[in-house]
């Protein structure tokens, strides 16, 4: 199966979030893919402020999807902003709505932020 470039996923994106559709549509025919990325970053974190975590870990499942079928530059995107961005979800949303969140991460997401953990304690000492 081939895999998804930036542009493939890019319109995947803009598909899926039909609230910011118009943004990473214009975001994408810059070829911005890391800016269309941080546009869906910014939605779910408005997403976190209204409370809706059902939203919100369907949104993250997709993203998880993308990244399974990504290319090496889409993985490396996901990796280097999505997931260094759930620490600071972790950040505004309640405990009970992170606890809820991180138990349905895509295992994928779950292993990549636990390695960035443990190399940032690493780096820290």
């Amino acid at each position: 199966m081939k895999k998804l470039n930036q542009y493939g996923a890019g319109l995947y994106m803009a598909l899926h979030y039909k609230e910011i559709r118009s943004e990473i549509n214009f975001l994408l025919r810059k070829h911005n893919f890391a800016g269309a990325l941080q546009a869906v970053i910014n939605h779910l974190r408005s997403l976190i402020v209204l409370q809706s975590t059902d939203k919100i870990c369907q949104h993250i499942h997709f993203l998880g999807m993308i990244y399974g079928r990504g290319n090496h530059y889409v993985k490396y995107i996901l990796e280097n902003l999505f997931v260094r961005s759930l620490g600071g979800l972790r950040r505004i949303s309640s405990v009970n709505a992170w606890a809820v969140i991180e138990a349905q991460l895509p295992t994928p997401f779950l292993e990549v932020l636990k390695g960035q953990q443990i190399h940032n304690l690493l780096i820290s000492k």
